[in-house]
C-alpha cells in the first residue's frame, strides 16, 4: 500500500467501527459479522503493512501504529458486545414486543415476536406470547405446532409451566365453547373443523385437559352435516322435484358411507339445532336413493342450514369500507338467502345470489361456507 491507500484503509475502518449497531436488533447479526470482517482485515492489515512500512508524508510510523492501536481496542470492545448481543438477540426482541403491545402497537409487536422465534424457536416466553395471540383471535389449528413444541421441546421453569397450564385450559374452554356455539347456530361444518382441532389437541397433550365433550362435538358436528342433506333432500322432495331430493339423498348417503359410526350415534339432548323443515330427519339411517351423476369429496360437503331464514330483499344497501367482520356477515345472509330461495325452487334467483355471495370471497378476510362453490355448480346444471 502506498500512503494515500494506508490513509483510506484507517479512515474506511474508523467509519465502519463507529457505524456499528449495539441497539438495533435487526442488525446485530448483521454487524456481528461486520466487526469479525474488520478485526481480520486489521490483522492482515498489521502483518503485510505496518510490518513492511516506510515512512512517508502523510503518516509517521509512530501516527499509523496509534491510530492501527485505537481502532483494534475499538473494534474489540465493540464485537465483545456483539457477541453476547448475538446470542440473545432473539430475547431483545421478545423484550421489544412487549414493549409494543403495552403501547397497542400489534403490528409491530407481532414483528418483533416473530422475529423473536425467527432466532430462538424453542424459547417459552415468546411461544408463551404468540399462543396467546393467537387465541385472542381464534387462530386455533396454528396454536397446535406451537402447542406441542412447548410441551415437548422447551424447558420450562416454574413460572413458564404455570403459564402454559393456564393457557393450555383457556384454549380447550375456548375452542369447545366456540364449536358449541357454531351448532348451536347450524354452523355444523364450521363446528367440525373445530372439534377436529379440539381432538388432535386431546391427542397430543395431557389429556388431564380433556373430556369426552370434544369427541360428542365431532359427532354432533358431523351428524349435523348429515342431517342438512336430508333436510334439502326433504324439501325438494316435498315441493316435487326429484333431481334435487336424489343429489342431496346421495350426498347424505356418501357421508354416512364416510361416517359409519353415525348410524349407532345419539346426539346429546342439550343440542338445540333444528331441522331445515317441519319434519323431523330420520332417526334410523337408512340406505338412500342413488344417482349417477360424480359427486363432491368430503371436503365439499354441506354444513347445516338454519330454520329461520331472513327474508330475501331486493336489493342490498351499500357498505362504505367494510370490516372483515362486516362483510362475513353480509356473506353468511346471502348464502341463507339464496338457500331459502333455492328451497322455494327460485332457482335462477337463487344461482345469482349465490354468485354475489362468492364474490364477496375474494377479500380473503373471513371463512367460507362449503355450500357456495357446491350449490353454484348444482344450480348451473339446472338453469342452463
Amino acid at each position: 500500500m502506498n500512503c494515500d491507500e494506508i490513509i483510506f484503509f484507517l479512515n474506511q475502518k474508523e467509519t465502519k467501527i463507529t457505524n456499528l449497531n449495539l441497539h438495533d436488533p435487526d442488525y446485530i447479526p448483521l454487524h456481528y459479522l461486520v466487526s469479525l470482517d474488520i478485526i481480520k482485515d486489521l490483522k492482515r492489515f498489521s502483518k503485510e503493512v505496518i510490518a513492511h512500512y516506510t515512512e512517508c508524508n502523510a503518516i509517521t510510523f509512530s501516527e499509523l501504529i496509534n491510530r492501527y492501536d485505537t481502532l483494534h481496542n475499538s473494534i474489540l470492545q465493540k464485537h465483545d458486545s456483539l457477541v453476547w448481543l448475538n446470542k440473545n438477540v432473539y430475547f431483545i426482541f421478545y423484550e421489544k414486543a412487549l414493549y409494543e403491545y403495552q403501547l397497542n402497537n400489534e403490528e409491530d409487536g407481532t414483528y418483533f415476536l416473530n422475529r423473536s422465534l425467527q432466532y430462538n424457536s424453542i424459547f417459552p416466553n415468546a411461544i408463551l406470547l404468540k399462543l396467546n395471540k393467537l387465541l385472542q383471535q381464534n387462530r386455533f389449528k396454528e396454536s397446535l405446532s406451537l402447542l406441542n413444541t412447548l410441551y415437548y421441546e422447551t424447558e420450562m421453569d416454574d413460572e413458564q409451566e404455570k403459564q402454559a397450564i393456564v393457557f393450555t385450559d383457556n384454549f380447550y374452554d375456548k375452542l369447545y365453547k366456540t364449536g358449541d356455539s357454531l351448532l348451536k347456530k347450524e354452523h355444523a361444518a364450521e363446528a367440525l373443523e373445530l372439534f377436529e382441532v379440539l381432538e388432535i389437541f386431546c391427542q397430543n397433550l395431557p389429556t388431564a385437559y380433556c373430556n369426552d365433550d370434544y369427541y360428542h362435538g365431532v359427532l354432533n358436528s358431523k351428524t349435523g352435516i348429515y342431517d342438512s342433506y336430508i333436510a334439502i333432500a326433504n324439501a325438494a322432495e316435498k315441493r316435487d322435484n326429484p333431481q334435487i331430493a336424489a343429489r342431496f339423498y346421495q350426498y347424505a348417503q356418501e357421508y354416512l358411507d364416510n361416517n359409519p359410526y353415525l348410524k349407532s350415534y345419539e346426539p346429546r339432548p342439550e343440542k338445540t339445532s333444528l331441522p331445515l323443515v317441519s319434519e323431523p330427519p330420520p332417526t334410523v339411517y337408512e340406505p338412500l336413493p342413488t344417482v349417477s351423476e360424480p359427486l363432491p369429496t368430503v371436503s365439499e360437503l354441506l354444513p347445516p342450514v338454519s330454520a329461520s331464514l331472513p327474508p330475501v330483499s331486493a336489493s342490498l344497501p351499500p357498505v362504505s369500507a367494510p370490516s372483515p367482520k362486516e362483510l362475513k356477515e353480509k356473506y353468511d345472509n346471502m348464502v341463507l338467502q339464496a338457500l331459502a330461495l333455492c328451497i322455494k325452487e327460485d332457482f335462477s334467483a337463487s344461482y345469482k345470489m349465490f354468485l354475489e355471495a362468492k364474490r364477496l370471497e375474494d377479500c380473503r378476510c373471513f371463512t367460507t361456507d362449503f355450500r357456495v362453490d357446491l350449490m353454484i355448480r348444482e344450480l348451473s346444471e339446472i338453469i342452463h
